[in-house]
């Protein structure tokens, strides 16, 4: 079951270990203001998000339920899809790799796909074509 946008905030709330007073307290709502946003009884406005981020919450998190990749954090399955497509392009067209370059091809094709989590085999087909 998907969480809901006020489940999500005290779990977020949980997770950095704040209390809704502290929230209450930093966006200058009451308490029971708070506990109604995480009973889906009221929404917050963007003054109050705005200041959740100002205290390290993942407000991209509580509003769309998906977690921005941290910095430096590789998405296994994305790379695996990008390993993938990278060794069959490679393959299909019999053209020797060296390690050196093919590194830079899987480093080049894993930042392009990262935006979207889907590897374009026409990136692929044109980076290998570079390298050739």
């Amino acid at each position: 079951m998907p969480l809901t946008f006020g489940s999500r905030l005290a779990e977020e709330r949980d997770r950095l270990g704040f209390t809704q007073g502290n929230i209450a307290e930093w966006t200058g709502i009451n308490r029971k203001t708070q506990s109604a946003y995480e009973k889906e009884q009221r929404y917050p406005d963007a003054g109050y998000l705005m200041t959740l981020i100002e205290h390290g919450v993942d407000v991209a998190y509580l509003l769309t339920g998906k977690r921005a990749a941290r910095y430096g954090a590789v998405d296994e399955q994305l790379l695996q899809k990008v390993f993938a497509t990278i060794e069959a392009s490679i393959s299909a067209t019999g053209i020797p790799v060296d390690v050196e370059k093919k590194a830079k091809l899987f480093a080049l094709v894993y930042q392009a796909s990262s935006e979207t989590g889907q590897v374009d085999p026409l990136i692929v087909r044109k980076a290998i074509s570079l390298i050739s």
